[in-house]
């Protein structure tokens, strides 16, 4: 029995390491025709460090559509209703994929069920009360669903290019990835 339980641990592990590092392998990202291609290799990069940062919820996390825009107004939204990430292009590698994963973490919102459990500890990481709505603030700074956004782009990039002036305590940081880990 405990040889059968470290084989799949190892088994699993290495197909763990084949998701993150073949990238030749599909993401399972879908694309429409505005995405160009430099634009579908890092997001598939990106995608796959996203999924790594999230390993013990991957039975709910579902690959969202990636769209490109040149003309979008921020620089990258979530529409819940087609399960789309849209980027603006062009951009830098490191803002893409700061964006790419900004808008994964609001698809998991929207798509991962299990995600509820982790607000109410995200929020008192971040100093709100446990019950404060998760959506809505007076500002694009001061709400939770944002900056649980950016506080995942720190846990996967080490660092935020935009910063838009929310401060993530490590304790919100650590909450994320936690809860990626299954726990």
């Amino acid at each position: 029995m405990r040889r059968a339980l470290i084989l799949v641990i190892f088994l699993t592990a290495i197909g763990g390491v084949v998701l993150i590092t073949d990238s030749s392998a599909s993401s399972g990202l879908r694309y429409d025709e505005t995405v160009p291609d430099d634009l579908r290799a890092l997001a598939d990069e990106t995608w796959n460090d996203f999924l790594a940062a999230h390993p013990g919820q991957w039975e709910c996390i579902s690959p969202p559509k990636l769209q490109a825009d040149w003309d979008l107004e921020s620089r990258g939204e979530y529409r819940p209703g087609s399960e789309t990430v849209i980027v603006r292009v062009p951009g830098t590698p490191a803002t893409l994929r700061s964006e790419l994963i900004h808008e994964f973490a609001h698809h998991v919102e929207f798509t991962c069920a299990e995600h509820h459990e982790l607000r109410p500890d995200f929020l008192r990481a971040q100093g709100f009360a446990p019950t404060a709505t998760w959506d809505e603030a007076d500002s694009w700074e001061n709400t939770p669903a944002e900056q649980y956004a950016e506080a995942t782009v720190e846990l996967i990039e080490g660092r935020r290019t935009h910063p838009g002036g929310i401060q993530i305590t490590p304790e919100a940081i650590d909450v994320i990835r936690e809860w990626g880990f299954g726990s």
